[in-house]
């Protein structure tokens, strides 16, 4: 795992902590609330989340995935011209995998969360209001503080969702359309899909328990 992916673990690990916002709540202010109940209860079942990977992905499911606008990022990772050329089915397919991608790849960063300072500055509005920015700072237990800057957008039933995840200047999501479009350039979007797909069933396999697996260790 890289250096920008790893960190990119502790950022989402550390979104998972927020639940929804809403129009009329600063964003600064619910986040900071939120953030000291959900560490709790992640500190309490450090053990489970250690070694039950589907109560880590229960987390990230239930805190992480309600505070991303899916499908708005998944028109960001493919861009106006692969999505436009998508079909509905291949359109869904893509968020479903990608959402699949976030629980696999981020679920197991609960278990690194043992009670480093999180720090948030003021919000940051648009001129419309629309959209707001709030910066946070994480202290890991070695190493630099990490910058990070979660870009959220308003609904039309005025909740706040994430858009975005900015790690020291570089964004997500940016990263994903980087990595993604270049392959569908190479093998096209149906292999894509098939290739993330097969990525996800083999993460999701290496984390099961089975019998076969304890008799062949």
């Amino acid at each position: 795992m890289n250096k920008f992916m790893s960190k990119a673990l502790i950022a989402l690990t550390f979104l998972s902590f927020s639940l929804a916002s809403f129009a009329y709540q600063d964003p600064k202010i619910h986040l900071e609330e939120v953030t000291k109940k959900i560490s709790a209860e992640v500190l309490n079942n450090k053990d489970k989340i250690k070694n039950d990977s589907e109560y880590a992905k229960s987390l990230i499911r239930d805190y992480l995935l309600p505070e991303v606008d899916s499908e708005y990022m998944a028109k960001r990772i493919l861009g106006k011209t692969y999505w436009m050329q998508a079909s509905a089915e291949q359109r869904e397919k893509f968020i479903t995998e990608f959402i699949g991608l976030l629980l696999n790849s981020y679920a197991k960063g609960l278990a690194n969360y043992d009670g480093q300072p999180i720090t948030y500055d003021d919000t940051q509005y648009s001129k419309s209001g629309n959209l707001a920015n709030v910066r946070s700072t994480i202290v890991p237990n070695e190493g630099e503080p990490i910058l990070i800057d979660y870009r959220l957008k308003v609904q039309p039933d005025e909740k706040w969702l994430v858009t975005d995840v900015i790690i020291e200047g570089v964004s997500m999501a940016k990263s994903y359309a980087n990595q993604y479009r270049e392959q569908i350039s190479k093998i096209g979007l149906e292999e894509t899909l098939k290739k993330l797909e097969a990525e996800n069933q083999k993460a999701k396999e290496a984390t099961e328990i089975s019998d076969k697996k304890v008799e062949q260790s």
